[in-house]
């Protein structure tokens, strides 16, 4: 039986790559097509249970036998029907809905994302980690889904010509197509039907990232690759002070939770000069259930 325990693991060598990509600059090379409804349709699956979603003739809303999942601006609203009500731009549980603990979820989540959450385009950081992040998938092949991809069309713009992309977010309050209004919790679509899924920075906002690496995992093929990109905390990590993430990941405690998963590759950045984190990027390939690895 193969059994993928995490190694013990020394911090690691930091790279200090200094050079940057702007997003235009990125959207201008070529890069993964973004696709839209038509293409993924059927891999999807309702989010509140295991029935493929079927387009309504009107075009207006995807359904299994007991849901219906609107599209909201032409994007389709991927998420549990019970939280459908508290959508309007962007998924916002009221604190009236505290005392329910499935709502109650999504009201913590709700507050933190109820901000600014993305550094501007111009950032100079945000432009180093464009530039780190293109360079690390520039092997990618095949269908990408991207959750928590905020701006799909500069995402789209770091995956090579040899992927397809979909984003899917469920606070981003963006008009773009190719993207889909969803959960990392609750992915909707079919077991085993994506080439690829990626956390690009995303995952320290998710409150149950466990369950949003195993949905991952669910939905990767046989041997599909995972790519995770987070900051590493070593000291001051205390989340008192944070009022946009849910996780200061060690790296020892991130590990432990990639178990179903064979680690490829990693790079490890330099963050701001920062002696207490770093950024991380990697890339790991799904041990098929199989090899002897079980959910």
């Amino acid at each position: 039986m193969l059994i993928n325990r995490p190694a013990v693991v020394d911090r690691p060598v930091l790279v200090s790559d200094l050079r940057t990509a702007a997003p235009a600059e990125l959207v201008a090379q070529p890069h993964a097509q973004m696709i839209g409804l038509g293409a993924i349709l059927p891999l999807l699956k309702s989010p509140d249970c295991d029935e493929p979603l079927t387009l309504a003739m009107d075009g207006g809303s995807l359904s299994d036998s007991g849901h219906t999942y609107p599209l909201h601006d032409k994007l389709p609203l991927l998420i549990p029907t019970r939280l459908q009500p508290y959508f309007t731009d962007r998924l916002a549980v009221p604190i009236t809905q505290s005392g329910d603990a499935f709502l109650q979820y999504f009201l913590l989540a709700s507050i933190k994302q109820a901000g600014e959450i993305n550094a501007a385009p111009d950032n100079l950081h945000f432009q180093r980690h464009l530039f780190r992040m293109k360079a690390f998938v520039q092997d990618c092949k095949g269908l990408v889904l991207d959750v928590g991809c905020d701006d799909p069309t500069t995402s789209a713009a770091l995956f090579p010509p040899t992927a397809e992309y979909v984003g899917l977010d469920p606070f981003c309050a963006r008009r773009e197509p190719f993207r889909l209004i969803g959960l990392g919790e609750f992915l909707p679509f079919r077991d085993a039907s994506l080439a690829n899924v990626v956390f690009n920075t995303s995952l320290d906002h998710i409150l149950d990232w466990h369950r949003a690496i195993a949905e991952a995992r669910r939905v990767l093929k046989p041997d599909g690759r995972l790519y995770l990109v987070t900051l590493i905390w070593e000291s001051q990590a205390d989340l008192m002070s944070d009022a946009v993430h849910f996780h200061h990941f060690r790296l020892p405690e991130l590990l432990a939770g990639l178990s179903g998963f064979a680690i490829e590759s990693t790079v490890a950045y330099d963050y701001k000069g920062d002696p207490h984190r770093y950024g991380l990027y990697l890339a790991a390939r799904k041990i098929p259930d199989s090899a002897g690895w079980a959910s």
